[in-house]
């Protein structure tokens, strides 16, 4: 089984994040980076390509001209998947551009319902969800969303990237809010899965990413039912 997970090096130095991709290639679907970019420019892409996909995260959100002009730059580089706010209501087709390979961004999962209320008026967050996964829909390739939002949008045709995501096994509390685990995002329709800090804080990320791969592949069988939760040792 090919695996769900991007692993996300965002905040990580080029050469932390280097060591990290070389360890695990092979073990994720790829990698979201920020940082290596910013650090090396986007010839980095090219260093990565050999050991995985990218997922490149800058969620642009600008007027349409200046967001093609980047979107451009970052598919000639290379990014399998490029990502935008959904609210910034941009069209690739109307720019010539395809939307293949861009993630229209929702609700952050750092925003919980208090904070929510105060910036977005008259909708619940599912509501809201709902609303941009049915545009993104014939746009871009992939959504990126809560986990929490999937069961309301499991009818619309696009691919579902699901950051805040916590294996059964790591019990950390942390500043997302809206989290599950790989088997309830999987059940729930979601395609990838964005995890963090459980699998890269790991003292083996190896062994930490063959039990969370086991635990997506154990829900992707008919009938499966979450499994336990068992603590595992971090550093």
């Amino acid at each position: 089984m090919e695996s769900r997970i991007i692993l996300p090096l965002d905040n990580l130095p080029w050469n932390q994040a280097r060591d990290i991709i070389t360890r695990t290639s092979g073990r994720v679907w790829g990698y979201k980076i920020r940082r290596a970019v910013l650090d090396r420019g986007l010839g980095v892409l090219a260093d990565i390509r050999p050991y995985g996909r990218v997922m490149l995260d800058f969620k642009l959100y600008d007027i349409p001209s200046a967001m093609t002009e980047s979107l451009r730059q970052h598919l000639s580089a290379g990014a399998d998947i490029t990502t935008v706010h959904c609210t910034a209501g941009y069209d690739p087709a109307a720019e010539g551009l395809s939307g293949d390979k861009l993630a229209g961004v929702t609700v952050l999962t750092s925003i919980g319902p208090e904070h929510f209320s105060r910036y977005y008026r008259g909708a619940s967050i599912a509501a809201m969800v709902a609303g941009m996964a049915r545009e993104a829909a014939s746009r871009y390739g992939y959504l990126v969303c809560s986990a929490r939002e999937l069961r309301g949008i499991d009818d619309i045709p696009i691919k579902k990237i699901c950051p805040g995501i916590r294996p059964a096994w790591y019990t950390r509390g942390d500043d997302q809010q809206r989290t599950a685990t790989p088997a309830d995002a999987i059940r729930a329709g979601a395609h990838l899965l964005v995890i963090g800090r459980p699998l890269l804080e790991a003292g083996d990320i190896r062994d930490a990413l063959a039990r969370t791969n086991q635990e997506i592949a154990s829900a992707l069988q008919p009938g499966s039912e979450s499994p336990p939760a068992t603590p595992a040792a971090v550093s």
